[in-house]
């Protein structure tokens, strides 16, 4: 790729919840493009999205060929589709958001406040970016503040419908209104969605890429035990980390609050005021409330799954062009 002028980008999977998103940042955080072009499955295509006050028309992503005239591209499209258009290498650096529900691989997986501008730099030759699930992103970011290079962590991800992209999110909607009319009723393979919390086998699965990706994200991490629940709330999540403190490391808690307040994206929350879910939707940072114990750290932190996946991916082309004289 050899271009001496502002990227041409392509957001594939434009109609969805984190799609939706990164069309929001873009224009949010003035990224420097000379096009723009919103891309969806057919199911989503012919449809329009507001872009800047301005509505736009989605196409229908007939192949990856259709990519070859961008720069850059976000995959914000389940992982079969995604991984057709990597298989493909249609020429465009491709920021891969689907792979956030699984291990990382040799695709180079990058976050915010966790790979430094230089790493991404070096990494510029790349063709393909992966990104963390928000999940991951959080716990590592909480256990890079802290300092908490080796021992051990719990942590539970407690997952919004919109961690599951649009079509959870319109299922729960449509399952809630049905059970409070009583006449909801599921197939044999239909999970309860409304008004209903649970853990099967993606989520396990969810769970293990989690710790994975923390791994790889934050060198000398603890030994890590993950769960994840499915909860009945529609945007944003949750996640509950308690860390064993090192011996000698005792106290108040106040220098975990000062270490974690000191961190990029992090905001902590007036002490004795209620924290809900609800509270970080539309927010980039991560919400944090810290319950200090004699032998642990316990924190609270909550956070817009959708939003901060969308700024994540944007933070990688934006660290590209910023680095790149290609995409400059």
């Amino acid at each position: 790729m050899s271009i001496s002028r502002e990227p041409r980008v392509a957001v594939v999977g434009a109609t969805g919840a984190v799609g939706n998103q990164l069309i929001e940042l873009i224009a949010a955080r003035g990224f420097q493009l000379s096009e723009l072009k919103l891309f969806a499955t057919e199911a989503g295509a012919m449809q329009t999205v507001d872009a800047a006050g301005e509505e736009r028309l989605v196409d229908a992503l007939e192949n990856p060929a259709d990519l070859r005239d961008f720069d850059i591209a976000f995959l914000a499209v389940p992982a079969p589709r995604a991984a057709e258009i990597v298989a493909a290498r249609p020429g465009p650096i491709l920021i891969d958001l689907s792979a956030a529900n699984r291990p990382p691989s040799d695709v180079p997986m990058v976050a915010p406040g966790l790979t430094s501008r230089e790493a991404i730099a070096q990494l510029r030759k790349a063709t393909v970016f992966a990104t963390p699930h928000p999940a991951a992103h959080v716990l590592a970011t909480c256990l890079k503040a802290l300092g908490a290079h080796g021992g051990f962590a719990a942590a539970t991800a407690m997952l919004g419908a919109s961690a599951g992209g649009r079509d959870v999110l319109t299922a729960t909607v449509d399952q809630t209104t049905d059970l409070l009319s009583a006449r909801l009723e599921l197939d044999d393979d239909e999970v309860q969605r409304g008004f209903n919390a649970f853990m099967r086998e993606h989520e396990r699965s969810v769970a293990t890429a989690i710790a994975a990706q923390v791994a790889a994200l934050f060198d000398g991490s603890p030994v890590l035990s993950v769960q994840v629940a499915a909860i009945p709330v529609l945007h944003g999540s949750a996640l509950t980390v308690d860390i064993a403190r090192p011996r000698g490391r005792r106290g108040n808690g106040e220098d975990a609050v000062e270490l974690l307040r000191g961190a990029p994206g992090i905001l902590i929350a007036e002490e004795g005021e209620p924290l809900g879910v609800i509270d970080a939707v539309g927010q980039e940072a991560i919400v944090i409330s810290v319950e200090p114990r004699p032998d642990s750290l316990s924190l609270w932190c909550v956070f817009d799954n959708t939003r901060l996946a969308a700024l994540g991916a944007l933070w990688i082309a934006e660290t590209l062009a910023l680095s790149s004289p290609a995409l400059a």
